[in-house]
């Protein structure tokens, strides 16, 4: 099963819970499944680092630097595509 299929099923099946723990953990469970999902990183507008790109996460908006270092971002967890990259 994809994080979208998971997603799809847990939002859209119809799951009447009404305990507010209960909802909170469903949405701390979509929360996390979006993450897996690639996102590719936006190009800062600044550039101040010597050989290195600035990007921007998709999902906290926080800075980081370096074009493919790693598939994910360093401060929320998001899933980085580097495809299409330079």
């Amino acid at each position: 099963m994809t994080p979208q299929e998971a997603i799809k099923y847990i939002t859209e099946c119809g799951l009447n819970i009404e305990q507010p723990l209960h909802d909170a953990v469903l949405e701390c469970t979509v929360n996390a499944l979006e993450k897996q999902i690639p996102e590719k990183p936006i190009p800062a507008d600044e550039q101040n680092i010597r050989y290195s790109m600035n990007f921007i996460c998709p999902a906290c908006r926080k800075h980081f630097s370096g074009t493919g270092i790693a598939d994910y971002c360093y401060h929320c967890g998001q899933a980085l595509d580097w495809s299409d990259t330079e």
